[in-house]
Protein backbone atom coordinates (compact mmCIF):
# COMPACT_ATOMS: atom_id res chain seq x y z
CA UNK A 1 0.00 0.00 0.00
CA UNK A 2 1.16 3.52 -0.75
CA UNK A 3 1.05 4.96 2.75
CA UNK A 4 3.55 7.63 1.70
CA UNK A 5 0.85 9.12 -0.53
CA UNK A 6 -1.53 9.17 2.45
CA UNK A 7 1.09 11.03 4.50
CA UNK A 8 1.48 13.66 1.77
CA UNK A 9 -2.28 13.91 1.13
CA UNK A 10 -2.98 14.32 4.85
CA UNK A 11 -0.40 17.09 5.01
CA UNK A 12 -2.04 18.77 2.03
CA UNK A 13 -5.45 18.62 3.71
CA UNK A 14 -3.99 20.14 6.89
CA UNK A 15 -2.34 22.89 4.81
CA UNK A 16 -5.69 23.76 3.27
CA UNK A 17 -7.39 23.89 6.68
CA UNK A 18 -4.65 26.19 8.01
CA UNK A 19 -5.18 28.53 5.03
CA UNK A 20 -8.92 28.90 5.60
CA UNK A 21 -9.84 32.47 6.48
CA UNK A 22 -11.27 33.01 9.94
CA UNK A 23 -14.83 33.54 8.67
CA UNK A 24 -14.87 30.49 6.38
CA UNK A 25 -16.19 27.87 8.81
CA UNK A 26 -19.86 28.46 8.01
CA UNK A 27 -19.44 28.76 4.24
CA UNK A 28 -21.21 26.15 2.09
CA UNK A 29 -19.06 23.60 0.25
CA UNK A 30 -19.72 21.71 -3.00
CA UNK A 31 -20.77 18.76 -0.77
CA UNK A 32 -23.81 20.62 0.57
CA UNK A 33 -22.39 20.90 4.09
CA UNK A 34 -20.50 23.82 5.56
CA UNK A 35 -16.72 24.00 5.92
CA UNK A 36 -16.77 23.02 9.60
CA UNK A 37 -18.93 19.95 8.92
CA UNK A 38 -16.66 18.90 6.05
CA UNK A 39 -13.50 19.15 8.15
CA UNK A 40 -15.26 17.20 10.91
CA UNK A 41 -16.28 14.59 8.32
CA UNK A 42 -12.64 14.05 7.37
CA UNK A 43 -11.54 13.86 11.02
CA UNK A 44 -14.27 11.31 11.78
CA UNK A 45 -13.29 9.39 8.63
CA UNK A 46 -9.66 9.31 9.78
CA UNK A 47 -10.70 7.99 13.18
CA UNK A 48 -13.11 5.49 11.60
CA UNK A 49 -10.28 4.19 9.43
CA UNK A 50 -7.98 3.71 12.42
CA UNK A 51 -10.66 1.79 14.29
CA UNK A 52 -11.81 -0.26 11.29
CA UNK A 53 -8.23 -1.24 10.46
CA UNK A 54 -7.90 -2.50 14.04
CA UNK A 55 -10.48 -5.14 13.06
CA UNK A 56 -13.67 -3.97 14.74
CA UNK A 57 -17.09 -3.97 13.12
CA UNK A 58 -18.28 -0.99 11.09
CA UNK A 59 -20.70 -0.03 13.87
CA UNK A 60 -17.94 -0.18 16.51
CA UNK A 61 -15.63 1.86 14.28
CA UNK A 62 -18.35 4.50 13.86
CA UNK A 63 -18.86 4.67 17.62
CA UNK A 64 -15.13 4.99 18.24
CA UNK A 65 -14.76 7.69 15.58
CA UNK A 66 -17.57 9.81 16.99
CA UNK A 67 -16.51 9.46 20.62
CA UNK A 68 -13.19 11.26 20.27
CA UNK A 69 -12.37 14.96 20.33
CA UNK A 70 -11.87 16.99 17.18
CA UNK A 71 -8.13 16.92 16.41
CA UNK A 72 -7.17 16.90 12.74
CA UNK A 73 -3.41 16.21 13.04
CA UNK A 74 -3.92 13.49 15.65
CA UNK A 75 -6.66 11.79 13.64
CA UNK A 76 -4.51 11.87 10.49
CA UNK A 77 -1.56 10.36 12.39
CA UNK A 78 -3.81 7.59 13.76
CA UNK A 79 -5.08 6.78 10.29
CA UNK A 80 -1.58 6.74 8.79
CA UNK A 81 -0.25 4.44 11.51
CA UNK A 82 -3.23 2.09 11.12
CA UNK A 83 -2.61 1.78 7.36
CA UNK A 84 1.11 1.19 7.99
CA UNK A 85 0.24 -1.81 10.17
CA UNK A 86 -2.40 -3.22 7.80
CA UNK A 87 -1.82 -5.90 5.18
CA UNK A 88 -3.07 -5.07 1.67
CA UNK A 89 -5.59 -7.92 1.78
CA UNK A 90 -6.77 -7.31 5.34
CA UNK A 91 -10.56 -7.27 5.48
CA UNK A 92 -12.04 -3.96 6.59
CA UNK A 93 -15.63 -3.89 7.81
CA UNK A 94 -17.07 -0.82 6.10
CA UNK A 95 -20.70 0.35 6.28
CA UNK A 96 -20.89 -0.24 2.51
CA UNK A 97 -19.63 -3.82 2.86
CA UNK A 98 -16.36 -5.60 3.53
CA UNK A 99 -13.40 -4.37 1.47
CA UNK A 100 -9.65 -4.91 1.49
CA UNK A 101 -7.37 -2.45 3.28
CA UNK A 102 -5.80 -1.63 -0.08
CA UNK A 103 -9.21 -0.70 -1.51
CA UNK A 104 -10.09 1.22 1.66
CA UNK A 105 -6.90 3.26 1.31
CA UNK A 106 -8.05 4.43 -2.13
CA UNK A 107 -11.39 5.56 -0.67
CA UNK A 108 -9.71 7.40 2.19
CA UNK A 109 -7.25 9.11 -0.16
CA UNK A 110 -10.05 10.31 -2.42
CA UNK A 111 -11.95 11.59 0.62
CA UNK A 112 -8.97 13.56 1.94
CA UNK A 113 -7.86 14.99 -1.41
CA UNK A 114 -11.20 15.81 -3.00
CA UNK A 115 -12.45 17.38 0.21
CA UNK A 116 -9.30 19.52 0.39
CA UNK A 117 -10.35 20.95 -2.98
CA UNK A 118 -13.93 21.37 -1.72
CA UNK A 119 -12.61 23.53 1.12
CA UNK A 120 -10.52 25.66 -1.23
CA UNK A 121 -13.53 26.17 -3.49
CA UNK A 122 -15.80 27.08 -0.58
CA UNK A 123 -13.35 29.66 0.78
CA UNK A 124 -12.62 31.18 -2.65
CA UNK A 125 -8.91 30.31 -2.36
CA UNK A 126 -6.50 29.15 -5.07
CA UNK A 127 -7.84 25.67 -5.89
CA UNK A 128 -4.49 24.19 -6.90
CA UNK A 129 -3.58 21.09 -4.92
CA UNK A 130 -0.11 19.57 -4.64
CA UNK A 131 0.56 18.07 -8.08
CA UNK A 132 2.45 15.11 -6.61
CA UNK A 133 -0.65 14.24 -4.57
CA UNK A 134 -3.16 14.56 -7.40
CA UNK A 135 -0.92 12.77 -9.92
CA UNK A 136 -0.18 9.95 -7.47
CA UNK A 137 -3.81 9.58 -6.52
CA UNK A 138 -5.02 9.66 -10.11
CA UNK A 139 -2.55 6.92 -11.05
CA UNK A 140 -3.76 4.88 -8.09
CA UNK A 141 -7.52 5.24 -8.61
CA UNK A 142 -7.93 5.53 -12.37
CA UNK A 143 -7.73 1.75 -12.98
CA UNK A 144 -10.35 1.22 -10.26
CA UNK A 145 -12.81 4.00 -11.16
CA UNK A 146 -15.74 1.79 -12.22
CA UNK A 147 -15.66 -0.12 -8.92
CA UNK A 148 -15.15 3.03 -6.86
CA UNK A 149 -18.00 4.87 -8.54
CA UNK A 150 -20.26 1.82 -8.20
CA UNK A 151 -19.70 2.05 -4.43
CA UNK A 152 -22.13 4.99 -4.56
CA UNK A 153 -20.30 7.63 -2.50
CA UNK A 154 -19.24 9.98 -5.28
CA UNK A 155 -22.33 11.57 -6.70
CA UNK A 156 -22.84 11.51 -10.43
CA UNK A 157 -19.23 10.72 -11.31
CA UNK A 158 -17.52 12.03 -14.41
CA UNK A 159 -19.02 14.63 -16.70
CA UNK A 160 -17.40 12.96 -19.70
CA UNK A 161 -16.15 16.39 -20.80
CA UNK A 162 -12.56 16.25 -19.56
CA UNK A 163 -9.83 15.46 -22.09
CA UNK A 164 -7.26 12.78 -21.29
CA UNK A 165 -4.45 15.33 -21.53
CA UNK A 166 -6.00 17.53 -18.81
CA UNK A 167 -4.17 17.80 -15.47
CA UNK A 168 -4.46 14.91 -13.04
CA UNK A 169 -6.21 17.24 -10.59
CA UNK A 170 -8.99 18.10 -13.06
CA UNK A 171 -9.43 14.47 -14.17
CA UNK A 172 -9.56 13.34 -10.54
CA UNK A 173 -12.05 16.00 -9.50
CA UNK A 174 -14.25 15.38 -12.53
CA UNK A 175 -14.21 11.61 -12.00
CA UNK A 176 -15.50 12.11 -8.47
CA UNK A 177 -18.32 14.47 -9.34
CA UNK A 178 -16.65 17.86 -9.14
CA UNK A 179 -17.33 19.54 -12.46
CA UNK A 180 -15.00 22.54 -12.39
Amino acid sequence: MDVKLLVTASGEFERVVRELPEGAWELPTPCEVDVRELVEHVVVGNRFAAAALAGVSAAEACEAALAQEFDLPESAAQQIEAFRRAADDQVVHHPGGDISAEEFLRYRLVDVVVHAWDLLRAAGLDETLDAAVTEGLWALVEPHLPDMLAFGSYGDGSSGNVASDTSAQLRLLDAFGRQV
